[in-house]
């Protein structure tokens, strides 16, 4: 039996959602004001944590949102434009919503903080002051009626003593507006002219398409008190609950004649004129250009909710906590080890419809397994998105113009990888930021576009995603390094580094190059701890620079850390278990062709330097191995570059889940996990591209 789901919960993760969308759009907006679809998106997150939020009695919370939602309407209406201060309000008033988030008690602080960023709204937008008021009373008390949407069309017309009778539509339009979706038409077609314009009278019209859930009595009460005096139609044209696959709406000519606006009669005229209907109508003075415009426009709105529609009815989707899909991932594996033992059992008993059933097993599970790791996948958007904010809060403080450029954004990688990346991409933005790129006056001296950029680019590399992150700025000034690395005794005086190998000192314990540190950098941690972080997510990381024309971090990511698919070889009396990804090819090591004492092989024309795993683990040498006298030379790739590793036998492939290594292991260069083996024993995972590195030196 299943724990009931926490409603508080769910609205959380919600709301964590909404707040991504909330400051993607507000980032969009500042760079590009004029993006209505932004503001719309802005205004469409906060009205659903207003609505979400008072259904759970959160009232500071909705009181709050519906604030900021109310300032970024009057933008959407046209009654203002986005300004820099209203990005950040939006951003402050972001945090502050996350700070109330499930709090039904804020304490002091946050209210505080929130009146401050309310009492700025409404200085800078009168409207904003009396909206919760005039929003509460509609929220409280219109019921829904469990999620069929209909579109109705309200056609408006006021008495002409509207205004004199202390009747004003705009606000009963703006009430109207709170129960769902609109799309409102304005008609001018009986404004007098000028010389004959009486000011109190009312000649103006709307016609108003509104999509709601809510009943037709909730649209109705609208107009309780003018129902008997103005002209009110109110009509249901489309309902979402209709079984209907037609994904097509009345004509033009129907909507006009439904409307009211032509007859019959002109219809056919204007048909028999062989023109455009709308163009007909229009010519022989039927109907205003208006009333055909505002019937195109239902047309539309129409047909595209029709589609949208359809769309959700035929893609079937639910949303899945992530710890369950931790859950199934790690089932999967564990019967990948278990699949493993059983086909030992098998192939043991020599019974063929045993070995036949494993099989079939096999190619089961590893189905499964696919499919598993598949809805684990995310795309590393989710990742650099959000950056996008330290990026610009962090220039902001730094007096820096950055502008963050993301590239290959779709590609995937496993959930778990996503979380662990988040801390070590922290540090590298902020070194970027604080020592890479250089203020607007030093990049103009320089004969650089005063703008600096950061850039943050992910692409597939085999069964890995490499991630680099890099900037155009001052680059990494290696003669500082070697100096700094003098003074903590990290080389020698006469060591002869190459650039590269410099580089790579930054990676040291304690190492910086910054005399005073900062709330940014300078303390000589983070670095080391980022290469740390990568590697024990079985990664590697490696960094590029030219002076005076900036830095790039490389990284080396796994696609997934829970199952993988390798190579068993054996050394000495251990098993290891090397990728399938890095394995190029297995080959006899006396067909090899060897270069005297250097350890070099001709590989199909090409010197490729080799290792020999019982030396490098330091195993006995002695010929105990069943195998030892006729050793395999595994040939690997390893990021650029390829490497040949002397094992003593080579198994089968194996599939397992990874499991971390102990304290024990700590020390040993050379491999990232273990997997448990059929029989019960542990096979450790080669981290082949530590061995590469560590040799290359």
């Amino acid at each position: 039996m299943s724990a009931s789901v926490d409603p508080l919960e769910t609205f959380r993760e919600e709301v964590a959602e909404l707040l991504v969308s909330l400051e993607h759009a507000l980032m969009q907006l500042e760079e590009d004001p004029a993006d209505l679809g932004m503001i719309d998106d802005a205004f469409r997150s906060m009205h659903t944590i207003k609505g979400s939020g008072n259904m759970l009695g959160l009232t500071a919370l909705g009181e709050f949102t519906h604030m900021v939602e109310t300032a970024f309407a009057i933008v959407r209406d046209g009654k203002a434009v986005v300004t820099p201060h209203l990005i950040e309000l939006g951003l402050a008033a972001r945090d502050q919503i996350e700070a109330l988030l499930g709090t039904h008690e804020p304490d002091a602080d946050i209210l505080a903080e929130g009146e401050r960023i309310v009492q700025e709204l409404i200085r800078e937008y009168p409207e904003v002051g009396g909206a919760p008021q005039r929003a509460s009373i509609r929220e409280t008390e219109v019921p829904d009626t469990g999620g069929t949407e209909t579109t109705w069309r309200i056609q408006l017309t006021p008495s002409s003593d509207a205004f004199v009778t202390g009747n004003n539509p705009i606000l009963l339009i703006r009430e109207l507006m709170e129960l769902g979706e609109m799309l409102i038409v304005g008609f001018t077609d009986k404004v007098p002219l000028l010389s004959e314009l009486d000011p109190e009278q009312c000649f103006l019209s709307w016609d108003i398409l509104l999509t709601t859930s809510k009943g037709e009595n909730a649209v109705r009460d609208v107009f309780i008190f003018v129902d008997d005096i103005w002209d009110i139609r109110i009509t249901a044209i489309d309902e979402s609950s209709l079984d209907s696959t037609d994904l097509d709406y009345k004509r033009l000519g129907e909507i006009l004649v439904e409307r009211g606006d032509i007859g019959a009669d002109e219809l056919e005229a204007a048909v028999n004129a062989r023109s455009y209907i709308g163009d007909a109508l229009v010519q022989q003075g039927f109907v205003s250009p208006e009333r055909v415009e505002a019937a195109l426009k239902e047309q539309d709105l129409i047909r595209k909710r029709r589609e949208t529609r359809q769309s959700l009815d035929t893609t079937s989707t639910i949303k899945v906590r992530t710890e369950k899909l931790d859950t199934l991932v790690n089932l999967v594996g564990e019967f990948v080890s278990e699949h493993a033992t059983l086909q030992r059992l098998a192939a043991a008993a020599g019974d063929p419809e045993i070995l036949s059933t494993a099989e079939r097993l096999e190619a089961l599970i590893r189905d499964t397994r696919d499919l598993a790791m598949q809805l684990h996948m995310v795309p590393v958007e989710v990742l650099f998105s959000g950056f996008r904010r330290l990026v610009r809060d962090l220039a902001k403080d730094l007096n820096k113009d950055v502008k963050l450029v993301l590239e290959g954004v779709d590609t995937e990688l496993d959930k778990n990888v996503v979380e662990r990346l988040k801390d070590p991409l922290l540090h590298i933005i902020r070194n970027s930021l604080d020592h890479g790129l250089e203020t607007p006056q030093e990049r103009q001296k320089a004969g650089k576009h005063p703008q600096g950029t950061l850039t943050m680019k992910a692409f597939y590399s085999g069964a890995h995603v490499a991630i680099q992150v890099s900037d155009d700025g001052r680059g990494i000034n290696t003669d500082a390094v070697r100096e700094k690395a003098l003074v903590q005794g990290l080389i020698a005086d006469d060591d002869r580094l190459s650039e590269s190998e410099l580089n790579e000192l930054i990676f040291a314990p304690g190492f910086s190059t910054t005399e005073t540190a900062t709330n940014v950098s300078g303390r000589g941690v983070g670095m080391d701890v980022v290469k740390r972080n990568i590697e024990g997510l079985g990664g590697s990381i490696r960094v590029e620079s030219a002076s005076g024309e900036g830095s790039t971090m490389n990284l080396r990511i796994p696609l997934t850390l829970a199952i993988v698919e390798g190579l068993l070889v054996d050394v000495g009396d251990q098993s290891y278990l090397a990728t399938m990804s890095s394995v190029i090819e297995c080959i006899e090591l006396d067909d090899a062709a060897r270069y005297g004492d250097q350890k070099l092989v001709n590989y199909r024309g090409q010197l490729v330097p080799f290792v020999d795993l019982r030396e490098y683990f330091q195993l006995d040498s002695g010929p105990d191995h069943e195998h030892a006298e006729h050793r395999q030379l595994l040939m690997v790739s390893s990021e650029d570059r390829m490497l040949g590793l002397v094992v003593d036998g080579v198994r089968d492939t194996f599939q397992s889940v990874v499991k971390t290594l102990g304290k024990m292991y700590e020390g040993v260069e050379g491999v990232s996990g273990a997997v448990v083996l059929g029989d019960g024993r542990l096979a450790l995972m080669l981290d082949v591209d530590r061995i590469s590195r560590l040799t290359d030196k």
